[in-house]
């Protein structure tokens, strides 16, 4: 059977690493949560994609042409908050509440952007694939806001 000899150097010097691989962890969060404003985690990761518009978008594009909000949370959420004047359009209750829309969308020529809870939530995605295949969106451009509440909620605490 072979024998393994550790060398005690060595040992030494990938506890140290380890030791301040933590200590730099340690670090980094306490900074990040005392710091008077941290930056948005949602900001930091892979850009938006096929089908996604950031909030610095969806602001010039408001500024443009206007937006006509879906909020695709469940109905308590968006009862307790929502973006002045989104239409509540959830997958639990799309045709029920897609059908009391259809002269709103049918008069509709804004961009259509919708959210949800947070960035990697499906509801959105789900709403613009049903908005499509039911053909509610019409010819409108239509996106999913990433970031979702929280990134409308965090430029709302900026621009107040």
């Amino acid at each position: 059977m072979f024998k393994v000899r550790t060398n005690p150097g060595i040992l030494r010097v990938a506890l140290q690493m380890v030791a301040l691989l933590a200590a730099s962890a340690v670090a980094g969060a306490v900074a990040y949560h005392i710091h008077p404003r941290p930056p948005e985690l949602y900001l930091l990761q892979e850009p938006a994609g096929e089908g996604e518009v950031t909030m610095a978008q969806v602001l010039e594009l408001e500024n443009t042409t206007g937006v006509l909000w879906i909020d695709a949370r469940v109905r308590e959420q968006y009862d307790l908050e929502h973006v002045p004047g989104a239409l509540l359009l959830n997958p639990q209750e799309f045709d029920a509440l897609a059908f009391g829309y259809m002269d709103t969308f049918q008069d509709n020529v804004k961009p259509i952007v919708i959210y949800c809870d947070a960035q990697k939530c499906a509801a959105s995605k789900t709403i613009m694939q049903r908005m499509k295949e039911s053909g509610l969106a019409m010819d409108n451009e239509i996106h999913v806001l990433r970031g979702g509440w929280n990134a409308w909620k965090s430029s709302q605490n900026k621009n107040p």
